[in-house]
């Protein structure tokens, strides 16, 4: 998603806030929002519109985080629905959502969040951002509002510089290269937030209020390791965003009590020349594509490639948590001629002809990467990816037949799909359970007030964004396109109305 890029003009973001103070600093606000991202940005935002004063911290040179790679934000039941005639209700999505994460959602936030999702919306418009909600793959819902053109930025990277724009006209105090560090607690109660400046100063901010909006820990391998059990060698975050869950923990060491934690997963590739989004890993994300795993075998039907957190959960389930993607020379002609069936968001759109698909395979077989190889025979495959010959050539005879007949007994995927495995050149690519971001943490309550071990708020202290947990169950899922990404931006908004509201 371009994500260097969008990085390189988020820096031009940076105020006179984010330079280095000469010594130890100390500093007052009302409230102190710690993180700069999809959900400290309108939080910031929203308590300085409503007369707090208000200082953002963000660990990064640049504001934005992840949501400078995002592109579009939940909602249901918008105008911007409406005009398109898209009749999907709140009752409908919060059905859903309950027995998608098999009730382990808590009821009252996602309620909360479904029938407010439409007015976090116009809220958003009422600072300059546009919409357009569409539905992302044939298994979503028309529920994604993508952001259009602000100030020469689209999708997240507008979303930040809209709220960036907004937040320095309110007056907020942005100060970046300024991680915090620890949370200070009186009598029970959060009072402020030490911080370091990028000089190594301590920079000590007094606070009525603190809001941890800090994007989840998914960059730190050791914390996917610890908190939830996984190889962080193959289940890799996608973008170097420098999420290490600091707010989390910052959170827990003054009482705060654990929520479940899960990851955002998707397909993944890797290998030399192998770049996300280039080409060859949108290859990898078609639903025409044979998976195998490690015996050689069929395990999911292919057409998951279109829900990502359903692809990666499927790869994550077999041994070894990899699997193959398997096409032919007549699936690259395909593509080429009449365009992908599945884009990665609106950056890659479907119908993409992925001009540059056959020089990025070639640098990669070049490159000799175990992750990426050719063959001119099913034996010779299975040979390259360390699977057992007869099965594979099996599961290719299988398959073909299904794809012939318009039938596919095995995994029910759709004819629209099935295309056969038999061109003069086979490949295959190494799929990975990667993420986009962790999700959970911390317990709110409705008020987002962080709770303690007895269910009790934690005076002055509120979360907002992925580092809240009880969402999702044990998976992200995307009928409810862009639910991560709106849910910050709406949590963010409301702990700080709630936060406002308490000091008085």
């Amino acid at each position: 998603m371009h994500l260097l890029r969008k990085t390189a003009l988020c820096a031009a973001f940076v105020g006179v806030f984010g330079t280095a103070f000469a010594a130890d600093r100390a500093m007052e606000a009302d409230l102190v929002v710690i993180g700069g991202g999809a959900a400290g940005m309108p939080a910031a935002v929203q308590a300085a519109e409503k007369g707090a004063s208000v200082v953002l911290l963000e660990k990064n040179a640049f504001v934005g985080g992840g949501a400078n790679a995002a592109e579009g934000l939940f909602g249901i039941e918008s105008r911007w629905q409406r005009a398109k005639s898209i009749g999907l209700t709140r009752e409908e999505m919060f059905k859903y959502t309950m027995e998608y994460s098999h009730f382990k959602a808590d009821p009252v936030l996602t309620h909360n969040y479904y029938w407010g999702s439409a007015e976090n919306l116009e809220w958003l418009a009422s600072h300059g951002m546009k919409f357009d909600p569409i539905a992302m793959t044939p298994k979503d819902a028309p529920t994604w509002h993508v952001v259009g053109e602000y100030a020469g930025q689209v999708h997240g990277a507008a979303y930040i510089k809209c709220l960036y724009d907004a937040a320095i006209k309110a007056g907020v105090k942005v100060l970046t290269s300024t991680p915090a560090q620890e949370l200070i607690q009186e009598k029970g109660r959060i009072v402020g937030v030490k911080a370091k400046d990028k000089n190594g100063n301590t920079v000590t901010i007094r606070s009525k209020a603190t809001i941890i909006a800090t994007g989840g820990f998914g960059n730190s391998k050791e914390k996917v390791r610890d908190w939830l059990g996984l190889d962080p060698e193959i289940f890799k975050a996608s973008v170097p965003l420098n999420k290490t869950g600091d707010g989390i923990e910052m959170a827990w060491k003054v009482g705060a009590e654990h929520s479940p934690m899960t990851l955002m997963m998707h397909t993944g590739v890797q290998g030399k020349g192998i770049e996300f989004p280039g080409a060859l890993y949108c290859m990898s994300w078609q639903p025409f594509n044979l998976w195998v795993n490690s015996q050689g075998k069929r395990f999911v039907d292919e057409t998951e490639a279109f829900s990502f957190p359903n692809a990666g959960n499927a790869i994550a389930a077999q041994h070894g948590h990899t699997a193959w993607a398997i096409w032919d020379n007549h699936s690259v002609d395909y593509v080429q001629e009449a365009g992908i069936d599945n884009g990665i968001g609106v950056i890659v759109p479907v119908l993409d002809k992925l001009p540059k698909l056959r020089d990025e395979m070639k640098a990669a077989l070049a490159a000799e990467n175990a992750t990426f190889v050719s063959a001119k025979s099913l034996s010779e495959l299975a040979e390259k990816i360390g699977v057992p010959v007869d099965n594979l050539k099996a599961t290719v005879k299988e398959y073909n037949g299904f794809a012939k007949t318009g039938f596919d007994l095995a995994m029910q995927k759709s004819r629209k799909y099935l295309r056969t495995i038999e061109g003069d050149t086979y490949y295959a690519i190494k799929l990975f359970p990667f993420h986009y971001t962790s999700l959970g943490g911390l317990r709110i309550d409705p008020d987002f007030h962080v709770l303690d071990k007895n269910e009790q708020p934690i005076p002055g202290l509120y979360a907002a964004g992925v580092d809240v947990g009880n969402l999702y169950g044990d998976t992200y899922g995307v009928w409810t396109s862009g639910h991560a990404f709106g849910w910050s931006a709406y949590s963010g908004r409301h702990a700080a109305l709630s936060a406002v509201e308490d000091l008085k």
